[in-house]
């Protein structure tokens, strides 16, 4: 089943999950939100963190606006990894940056194609670039080109590569095919 928006072209709806597919989205919501809870209160309010990740899991299942993809929990530790390293080096950069003040900070674009599908991959794609240092998500245009605005214009070919190995960890970490890599 599709979407039935009749302004959409047909090749761009986004699929509406029925019956299992709800519950899958609605568990994977559910781990998702008990992780981020555990990670900021340990396991304080352990009782209120269950009711906050049931409902959040049900308005999870609820609301959802394409098909879930499936994901593995180990996969999961090793994606929250990336993320935390990759927040790290980006992280001393910007400060860096900021204790010296003669390195260079010019703001550049970048437009990166998107291989990801429509759904969780793009949209946890475009969050996890904002969250990263010294890059933030600025547009998502309609031929899946993700506009990127970024701390340093001399650098956008590190921020090109940071983009690719998180949309090639984020296709590893749903089971999606490996990105293509464009050849110059």
């Amino acid at each position: 089943m599709t979407s039935h928006d009749h302004a959409t072209p047909t090749s761009q709806r986004i699929p509406i999950p029925e019956g299992r597919e709800r519950v899958i989205w609605g568990v994977q919501c559910a781990v998702i939100l008990a992780v981020i809870w555990l990670a900021l209160t340990g396991i304080d309010a352990l009782l209120l963190g269950l009711v906050t990740v049931t409902v959040g899991g049900i308005a999870g299942a609820w609301m959802v606006p394409g098909m879930p993809h499936p994901w593995r929990p180990l996969r999961l530790l090793r994606f929250c990894g990336f993320f935390l390293w990759t927040s790290l080096e980006g992280g001393f950069d910007v400060a860096w940056r900021a204790m010296h003040p003669r390195l260079a900070i010019e703001p550049g674009w970048l437009r990166y194609r998107l291989d990801l599908p429509a759904g969780q991959p793009r949209t946890l794609m475009v969050s996890i670039m904002s969250l990263l240092p010294g890059t933030l998500s600025a547009d998502l245009e309609s031929d899946n080109v993700l506009l990127v605005h970024a701390l340093v214009a001399d650098d956008l070919d590190a921020v090109q590569a940071t983009a690719l190995r998180l949309e090639r960890e984020i296709a590893w970490f749903f089971s999606l095919p490996q990105p293509k890599v464009d050849e110059p």
